[in-house]
């Protein structure tokens, strides 16, 4: 039963023919040095002034070559990672690329992978891709919620799902088989293989890799087919390990938990128990970084988590100091101003924006800091 979904791919096509792969080669795409000095630029987004990428900046077009070399001649190696830890907004273990590593992830991701990986998706998966993210994931809800809402007033159910130490914890062998099931192309298997094998052990993906990242939206993909098409769940969304369902039967929430935890021990994952839980609608619910309330009219208030406005507080705090310190530009402080007031504004947040850069001001008047 839920080991129908432990791999569950969904009228995936055949592998294409020795002829159709010669006509066309993925890896001659991946690896046409347009397409790969493309991916070189597009990986310095936000970091053109880390002295890293400088440094490879400076030779780029040498570099760019040399890795095409590379992978042309099939002696590419993946470059020891780095490892530090990030609060966004908790504790996480990231493990970032080499530059070079990134660039080649990327063309392979531009020019091949996104397409082949995404298009067995659901439409409600919203993690990490286009046209998708955050602003869709809180749309489908608040739209789940007021249809709920039409059918059931406020007498139904959210059941929320969050998978512990999701990418940690993922089995190699289950991610690889996720990935050789969903892409026809044996050259670009070879490639995602060589990504998860570059972590130790025999479980984690980390954070820090592009294609990591759509690695482990396929590893769920099964359970999300399960649930829409087996279940038949009509209001279910997921961004990323995070997920939900809608439903004004309590009991029927109750036994799709059962389904979901055993599917996932089939797979070497297991829910987290305090961020599990199934919530009466009337009481509001806390997801992607906002609280949503629904009123007895229907109409949803969602408000800024206040775990995110302490964060953005200490943050703010932090890069203060090391502007006044000579250690960064003013400018990065108040790109993350920005950023987050542009997170805020899609809520009703007026009074938290307007606070919030009143402390911004005060930071820079308070000798303190």
């Amino acid at each position: 039963m839920p080991r129908r979904w432990q791999l569950m791919l969904v009228r995936l096509p055949a592998r294409r023919s020795d002829m159709e792969q010669k006509s066309e080669s993925i890896k001659d795409k991946v690896t046409d040095f347009s397409n790969l000095y493309e991916a070189m630029e597009h990986c310095t987004r936000g970091v053109k002034w880390k002295p890293g990428v400088i440094q490879y900046l400076q030779n780029g077009l040498i570099n760019t070559y040399k890795l095409q070399q590379d992978v042309e001649n099939g002696t590419y190696k993946i470059g020891k990672k780095i490892h530090f830890k990030i609060y966004e907004p908790k504790l996480r273990d990231v493990v970032a690329m080499r530059f070079r590593d990134r660039q080649i992830e990327r063309s392979l991701l531009d020019n091949y992978l996104y397409h082949e990986i995404t298009r067995h998706f659901i439409y409600d998966n919203v993690a990490c891709q286009k046209g998708k993210g955050t602003k869709l994931a809180i749309k489908r809800l608040k739209v789940m919620m007021i249809k709920a809402y039409r059918l059931w007033g406020n007498d139904y159910y959210i059941a929320q799902f969050d998978i512990r130490h999701f990418f940690g914890s993922t089995l190699h062998t289950i991610a690889k088989r996720a990935i050789r099931k969903r892409v026809r192309d044996d050259w670009a298997v070879d490639m995602v293989n060589m990504l998860i094998d570059s972590f130790l052990g025999d479980r984690g993906i980390g954070l820090g890799s592009d294609i990591a990242q759509f690695i482990e939206l396929s590893v769920l993909d099964g359970m999300d087919h399960y649930i829409k098409e087996h279940l038949h769940e009509r209001f279910y969304l997921r961004y990323m390990d995070d997920f939900l369902i809608i439903s004004n039967d309590k009991a029927r929430l109750q036994y799709d938990k059962g389904i979901i935890t055993k599917g996932l021990r089939g797979i070497g994952l297991e829910l987290h128990p305090s961020k599990t839980h199934i919530t009466p609608a009337r009481r509001g619910i806390k997801w992607q970084g906002y609280r949503y309330r629904q009123t007895e009219t229907g109409k949803i208030i969602m408000t800024v988590d206040k775990q995110k406005i302490y964060h953005e507080r200490r943050k703010l705090k932090k890069m203060v100091r090391l502007v006044k310190a000579g250690k960064l530009p003013r400018e990065t402080a108040g790109h993350s101003l920005q950023s987050w007031r542009a997170h805020a504004k899609i809520g009703n947040n007026h009074g938290v924006i307007a606070k919030m850069e009143k402390y911004y001001k005060g930071l820079w008047e308070d000798k303190n800091v």
